[in-house]
């Protein structure tokens, strides 16, 4: 994986993934377990493919927030849409807010499902 290729949060995922192996490693070599060790290198040789799967997990986690904060905020328009308490006018403004929610709440979904695909591969 070639670093300079990386946006800055995925570089700051891949340098805190070595920087934690590294660290066991030197727990590895500190308390004398060869096995632990030789483990850790052959990880470290594939960190690659460790580093992207934990980006994966970054991007998925962060689209799953996003999605659970505009529930969120649909549901108390929704709440606000009950209440009798609104004009016509107010009323539309917040089906359209609904609405924008919705758009986004689709596009966060199609991208957790093109995600999910790619990660299938």
């Amino acid at each position: 994986m070639e670093l300079l290729n990386m946006s800055h949060p995925d570089k700051a995922i891949a340098a805190r993934w070595i920087d934690d192996y590294l660290d066991l490693y030197n727990l590895a070599v500190s308390i004398g377990d060869a096995a632990w060790e030789q483990d850790i290198l052959q990880t470290l040789q594939d960190s690659d493919s460790h580093i992207q799967a934990e980006i994966n997990h970054n991007v998925q986690a962060e689209l799953w927030l996003r999605f659970d904060r505009i529930n969120r905020k649909m549901l108390d328009l929704y709440e606000q849409l009950r209440s009798s308490a609104h004009t016509d006018n107010e009323k539309r403004q917040l089906q359209e807010q609904v609405w924008e929610f919705k758009i986004q709440r689709i596009d966060i979904s199609t991208k957790l499902k093109a995600h999910h695909t790619a990660q299938q591969r």
